[in-house]
This record gives C-alpha cells, sequence and structure tokens, in this order.
C-alpha cells in the first residue's frame, strides 16, 4: 500500500513549549484516519506544518512523496483542508463563495454544480451564507476544499457542533469520498464516536509525540470480555472464577474476560444459576485513548 502522508522526527517549537516533539507516523492511502490527542497536544500544528502554514524546526514531512518545504506549491494543488474554522463569506451566496474560492485558487468553475450536488446544497446554492445553519456551511466548506479534486484532505473537527441529522450527512459524504472516490483523509476531532463510526485506521498523539497507531481492530484488541446479568452476582463470581475464569466487577456487575460465553453459562447452569444474558462486549476506543494519554479527548 503506499503512502499518503509521512512525518519522520518532526520538532515544532514555540518559545517553551514543544508543540511537536519527535513526531514520526505514516498515513497509508485510501483510508479515512482519526487523528486523536488531549487537548494541547499538537494536532493542530501538525496539520499546519503538513500544509505549510508553519515551518517545522527539524524533521521531514511528505505528502504524496514530495517533501513539504522545497515542494509545498505543488503539493498544495493536490491536498485540501478544512483547518480551524472556515473561511466563508457570509453577505455571498454558497455559489457565490465557491466561485470566489475557485478563482482564488487558480481553479476552474466547471466543478462547482457537482460540488454542490455532492454535500446536498444544490437548492441552497442562491442564498446567503450567513442565512446557512452550521451544517450547511461545513458542507459548503468541505465543497470548497474539493474544488481542486485533490488526493489527500485534512480536516479539523468537520462534525463539531453539528445537529445529528447535519452529522449523518457529512459521515455519509466523508465515507463516500473514502470508499468510492479513492480520497484519503485526515480528520481531527475530539469525538471518538466519531472515529468509531468512520475511521479505518487511527493515530493519537499526547504533548507533540505519538503514543499509539493502528486499525481500530488492531487497538481494541485483546480487550474481549462478556457482561452477565444474574440475579445472584457474588455466587456467580465464585463460580465463575473457581472455573478458571478471570473475573471482574463488583455489586451487580459481573465481568469475564475473554469470549467464551458459552463457557459461562456451561458453568453457572451446572450449579444451577441462570444468567438472563452474557452480552459479548469489546474494550472501547475510549478505555484505549485513556490508557495510553491518561487524558479526556
Amino acid at each position: 500500500m503506499s503512502v499518503a502522508v509521512r512525518l519522520r522526527d518532526v520538532h515544532k517549537r514555540y518559545g517553551e513549549t514543544r508543540a511537536l516533539d519527535g513526531l514520526s507516523f505514516e498515513i497509508p492511502s485510501g483510508v479515512l484516519l482519526g487523528f486523536l490527542g488531549p487537548n494541547g497536544a499538537g494536532k493542530t500544528t501538525t496539520f499546519r506544518t503538513i500544509l505549510g502554514l508553519a515551518r517545522p524546526d527539524r524533521g521531514v514531512i511528505e505528502v504524496l512523496g514530495m517533501r513539504v518545504g522545497p515542494e509545498t506549491s505543488r503539493i498544495v494543488k493536490r491536498v485540501g483542508a478544512i483547518v480551524e474554522e472556515p473561511g466563508l463569506y457570509g453577505f455571498l451566496s454558497g455559489r457565490d463563495n465557491l466561485v470566489v474560492a475557485s478563482d482564488t485558487l487558480g481553479f476552474g468553475h466547471e466543478r462547482i454544480d457537482e460540488l454542490l450536488a455532492f454535500v446536498q446544497l444544490t437548492d441552497d446554492a442562491g442564498r446567503k451564507v450567513a442565512g446557512y445553519s452550521k451544517g450547511m456551511r461545513q458542507r459548503l466548506a468541505l465543497a470548497a476544499a474539493l474544488l481542486g479534486d485533490p488526493e489527500v484532505l485534512f480536516l479539523d473537527e468537520p462534525l463539531d457542533g453539528l445537529d445529528p441529522a447535519g452529522q449523518a450527512v457529512l459521515r455519509d459524504q466523508l465515507r463516500r469520498l473514502v470508499d468510492e472516490h479513492d480520497k484519503t483523509i485526515v480528520m481531527s476531532t475530539h469525538d471518538l464516536g466519531d472515529v468509531e463510526h468512520l475511521a479505518d485506521r487511527v493515530v493519537v498523539i499526547s504533548r507533540g509525540r505519538l503514543v499509539t497507531e493502528g486499525s481500530l481492530s488492531e487497538l481494541t484488541a485483546g480487550g474481549d470480555r462478556v457482561r452477565v446479568v444474574v440475579d445472584d452476582p457474588d455466587r456467580a463470581r465464585r463460580l465463575l472464577a473457581a472455573d478458571g475464569f478471570t473475573v471482574d466487577g463488583e455489586a451487580d456487575e459481573v465481568w469475564v474476560a475473554g469470549t467464551d460465553g458459552a463457557g459461562v453459562i456451561r458453568t453457572l447452569a451446572n450449579a444451577g444459576v441462570y444468567p438472563s444474558a452474557v452480552i459479548p462486549e469489546r474494550r472501547t476506543l475510549e478505555e484505549v485513548f485513556l490508557g495510553v494519554t491518561g487524558e479526556q479527548p
């Protein structure tokens, strides 16, 4: 698999603050990557250095095989981005915002109608953006980021503050860009639920350093367990522990490590204890995040 983005030993200071401290990771082409970290972890600085908006003090950044710095002017023609607040003109219509963006970036107007349809704004294209909802603004910003038909998209909190309907629409559009249009998307967010819904891979940074990366299944592996719902949890825990199961939980909770739900039921039934439910569960992304960072997302 080819690599869309590569960072090697990237450092960036702002005064005495180490925003990036030897950050290194790779992003394969054709995936949606959830880029996670606590507040102040260096996510926005990472985006800005990749996009050539900030110069790293040390290290190498490559996008699509080109090195940021010497080849930034070539890179910007092949990437799109929404970083921090989308730069839209409220006094212009949605269509006119895309016309201005196209002219500023040196693109033609031929994709504007197609993109308005893709982000479901055709019927509202003539309305002033000042009257748009936040979800409509985010979708218009996505359309602007796609004007040059970029191969890689960098999106900073694209779903933040949207209502559930707006989130559902935008999630579908992001997945379609990866699955149907072969884009690579790097999405920074604090919402781990969005990542669990959307991401193929995850990178987690803290204090400017990589702390873990991998697919969702890789990161949540090893946390398989079953939850046992039973009238006498204390007795159930004793019976299961005596039969060699690793048991956890207090009061009404009974957790058994592993995936042997049938074995759990058999052990309890043999002693005349019949659980009302044995529910398989996996370690959540939140548990992984807290485990590697010790902080809230």
